[in-house]
C-alpha cells in the first residue's frame, strides 16, 4: 500500500516538474530556433541590447570558425595552447571591426574557439 501511495506521489511530482519547465520554456519570450544550440545566449549575453541579435550571433560563429581554419592551416604542428591563444587573439581582433559598443570577453570566445576546433574535419590522426 506504501508503495502504491509513493508512485503516485512521484508521478504528481513529475507532472509538477514538467509543467515547470513548460512554463519557463514559455516565458522566456527567446525562439529557441534561432538561439543556435546555446551558442547565441553565450555570445549575445555579453553585448549590449540593441546588438542583440541572430544575425550578429552567425556573423560571429563565421568569423570565429574561419579563424580555426586559417590557425589549422597556419600552425598545424604547433601545441594546442598555442593554437588556441592565437585563435583568441585573431577572433579578437576580427570581432573588434564589427563596431560592437562591448567587446565580446575572452572566455565566451574560448568556448566558441573549442567548438569550432572540435568540428573541423578529421586530420587523419590515430586516437589511441
Amino acid at each position: 500500500m506504501v508503495e502504491i501511495i509513493i508512485q503516485y506521489v512521484l508521478i504528481v511530482f513529475l507532472v509538477m516538474g514538467l509543467a515547470y519547465l513548460a512554463y519557463l520554456l514559455k516565458d522566456k519570450d527567446s525562439n529557441l530556433k534561432d538561439d543556435y544550440f546555446g551558442f547565441a545566449s553565450v555570445i549575445l549575453g555579453s553585448l549590449t541590447t540593441s546588438e542583440f541579435t541572430p544575425e550578429n550571433a552567425k556573423t560571429i560563429l563565421r568569423i570565429i570558425s574561419q579563424v580555426v581554419q586559417n590557425i589549422e592551416i597556419n600552425y598545424r604542428n604547433s601545441d594546442n595552447a598555442l593554437k588556441e591563444e592565437k585563435a583568441i587573439q585573431l577572433a579578437k581582433d576580427a570581432t573588434s571591426l564589427l563596431g560592437f559598443k562591448k567587446n565580446i570577453d575572452g572566455e565566451s570566445l574560448k568556448y566558441l574557439i573549442r567548438v569550432a576546433a572540435a568540428l573541423l574535419p578529421p586530420t587523419n590522426k590515430v586516437i589511441k
